[in-house]
């Protein structure tokens, strides 16, 4: 299931020719009343409003039906529970179930509000578009966290529908049946349900992080301006990025990282692989701040890092760009970096059509970022980092779920990208195509690190790391002729007890 919002946005009808602001305040307050209605004889008013609302917009009914099937589900649990529950006067038992007059009563007004509550709703969002709802929402003055919960709340039900969906099919190709409840089916809908919390908790922990990494209350919290827009590079200073003595774990939980060092020159381009759970992420949040590390220090250009600060000077992006696209359009989506910045309408204007060319993602600027492919996703959320002027930029998996065209596009703007590259990936043929160096990361340890090519190709280190030497070293070279070729004076370092 897709919850296409705005497929009838661009319908003229007297309710979509209104002014969104007008619009917003009206069916606000009607919302709101509705939701302070407790008298039964109300109803029929209220559900009489709602459906000539629902007539003056032109909407289909398909549209309404479509997206009142899953809160219809909820309805149901109530319609269960409240009768035989509520309520003193019994009006009819069944076995040891008693079904109350007032349990009936409460239920009939709770389903009429809620029903005319999501109705008025989906009229205000389906009659305009959604971005122009969110900006009328800041132009009316309304608090900024109200706006981006609304917009954060949109963007994330197409994740809650489309996983949802997703885990549907399994279940069905697996046999199971929703038409055939029993016991077992629903202790199997509870653990779907409780799946679909933990899961959109995570996401939702991980949104945070993209958010913050891009500025967001960076204004608030430090009052001033951020900008690294010019080239901050501290005389005497020769790494751009220092690790120093780094040691790092989660709670109740053994040592991810030990002792971490690690230099990376302005420009290189460097490459951390590893077997999985290594830490290759937990280092990366550490780097770009959003950890805080038990030990050791992070250095930035001859300065310490602050966890929890903003630094554009810093990019990540992240293993799952749908993690870190969460505005109505792509534009949106990338502007919202160099807006936390404080910058002007005009400059961040620039920095978006800069973004979008450098990534060549231009075509897509009115887009919205959930109706895109793998690929397009990939290079958005790149877009949105680059938006920042970074001097460092951080990939994580960056090649994940690509096919190969997308890959080899990623692989080209990689080699050739004008900021340094920090990547993680098992991609390992990436790894040689695009970095300078590489280094094994393994047991919370720099085990290893040289040049690429000298490193994947010792067998016995590989195979120590729980790595493969990838098949780009074990063909003759000219089937291969993006790979660099090795210097002869490279050696790879012993391997870190």
């Amino acid at each position: 299931m897709r919850v296409w919002i705005d497929q009838y946005a661009a319908r003229q009808s007297p309710i979509h020719r209104w002014d969104v602001r007008y619009k917003l305040v009206a069916l606000m307050a009607l919302i709101f009343a509705f939701a302070f209605v407790r008298d039964l004889r109300l109803a029929p008013l209220m559900i009489g409003i709602t459906a000539g609302l629902y007539v003056l917009s032109g909407l289909p009914v398909r549209f309404l039906v479509t997206r009142l099937r899953y809160p219809g589900y909820f309805m149901l649990v109530m319609a269960v529970i409240l009768p035989f529950f509520a309520g003193q006067t019994v009006i009819a038992r069944m076995g040891p179930l008693e079904l109350h007059q007032e349990g009936l009563q409460q239920l009939a007004l709770i389903v009429a509000r809620f029903g005319c509550i999501l109705t008025v709703g989906l009229v205000l969002f389906g009659t305009a578009p959604f971005a122009d709802t969110v900006q009328a929402m800041r132009r009316l003055g309304l608090p900024d966290i109200l706006a981006d919960m609304t917009l954060l709340s949109f963007r994330y039900l197409f994740e809650i529908a489309d996983r949802l969906h997703r885990m549907e099919i399994a279940m069905r190709l697996r046999g199971f049946r929703v038409g055939r409840l029993s016991a077992s089916g629903l202790t199997t809908l509870a653990a779907l349900a409780g799946s679909l919390l933990i899961r959109s908790f995570e996401q939702s922990e991980r949104v945070y992080y993209a958010m913050k990494l891009r500025g967001y209350g960076a204004a608030r919290r430090n009052g001033a301006r951020n900008d690294s827009s010019e080239d901050s590079t501290q005389p005497g200073v020769t790494h751009l990025l220092e690790v120093r003595g780094v040691h790092f774990g989660y709670p109740d939980q053994p040592a991810v990282l030990i002792g971490i060092d690690l230099a990376i020159a302005a420009g290189e381009r460097v490459g951390l692989i590893g077997p999985n759970g290594a830490g290759k992420t937990s280092l990366f949040l550490l780097i770009s701040g959003v950890l805080k590390p038990d030990a050791g220090s992070v250095m930035l250009d001859g300065t310490p890092l602050l966890p929890g600060r903003f630094n554009p000077m810093i990019g990540l992006v992240f293993q799952n760009p749908d993690d870190q696209l969460f505005s109505p359009t792509v534009r949106d989506d990338i502007a919202f970096g160099p807006r936390n910045l404080g910058l002007d309408d005009d400059t961040v204007e620039l920095r978006v059509q800069a973004a979008l060319a450098t990534a060549g993602v231009s075509a897509l600027a009115n887009r919205a970022p959930h109706h895109l492919s793998g690929g397009e996703k990939r290079m958005v959320a790149i877009a949105s980092v680059l938006a920042l002027n970074p001097q460092l930029v951080i990939y994580d998996e960056p090649d994940a779920n690509l096919d190969v065209r997308a890959r080899r596009r990623l692989i080209e703007f990689l080699r050739y990208a004008d900021h340094t590259v920090l990547i993680a990936s098992h991609d390992l043929t990436l790894i040689l195509e695009v970095c300078d160096r590489v280094l094994v990361l393994d047991g919370g340890h720099i085990a290893a690190q040289g040049e690429p090519r000298v490193v994947l190709s010792n067998a016995g280190l590989m195979a120590a790391h729980g790595l493969e030497v990838p098949h780009a070293l074990t063909t003759a070279p000219h089937m291969h002729p993006h790979i660099p070729m090795p210097h002869p004076d490279h050696d790879i370092p012993p391997p870190q007890d």
